[in-house]
């Protein structure tokens, strides 16, 4: 008997590696449909602030004072996978001690070297149909640069600024 076992096992290991193994195979096509999306974030000294955040700043009167986008300042960074058109505005004035024009507050730069604008309480263009193909294109600089008139009065001065985008056409 133990001499039968001897010989089935190897007799039936080579018979069961070497019948062909049948299965079944299936094709099946997939189809995936991506909706266009159209978002931004901003980034102030790199902490996402959604799509606004609040410029605040000690000011003396006479002062020049610039914040230089990037990672330490002002940044947008684009989630769309359409172009998109990046527009700017600011709440209102600066408000502190006393009022500073949101005119002495200018923007620049946006990825495109922009020249400096003075902010408005209106919508402004500053990017046209921005396209990002990789990430090193999906965030951009934001300059900053304020104005403050001789007389003001020295303090804490704060307004909130919005960025939208939309689809470009």
């Amino acid at each position: 008997m133990g001499r039968l076992i001897k010989t089935l096992v190897p007799a039936l290991v080579i018979f069961l590696f070497s019948t062909p193994v049948y299965g079944a195979t299936a094709v099946q096509n997939v189809t995936v449909t991506v909706p266009e999306s159209v978002e931004i974030v901003v980034l102030w000294n790199g902490t996402e602030q959604g799509d606004a955040f609040t410029l605040t700043a000690m000011v003396q009167p006479g002062g020049d004072y610039i914040w230089q986008g990037g990672p330490e300042g002002l940044q947008i960074k684009s989630l769309s996978n359409t172009p998109i058109d990046l527009y700017i505005k600011a709440e209102g004035n600066l408000q502190g001690p006393e009022t500073i024009p949101i005119e002495n507050l200018k923007y620049s730069n946006y990825g495109i070297n922009l020249p400096e604008t003075p902010l408005t309480t209106r919508y402004t263009l500053v990017r046209k149909n921005w396209r990002v193909k990789s990430e090193e294109e999906s965030l951009i600089p934001v300059d900053l640069h304020l104005t403050v008139p001789p007389g003001t009065a020295a303090g804490l001065y704060s307004v909130r600024i919005y960025h939208i985008a939309v689809k470009s056409e």
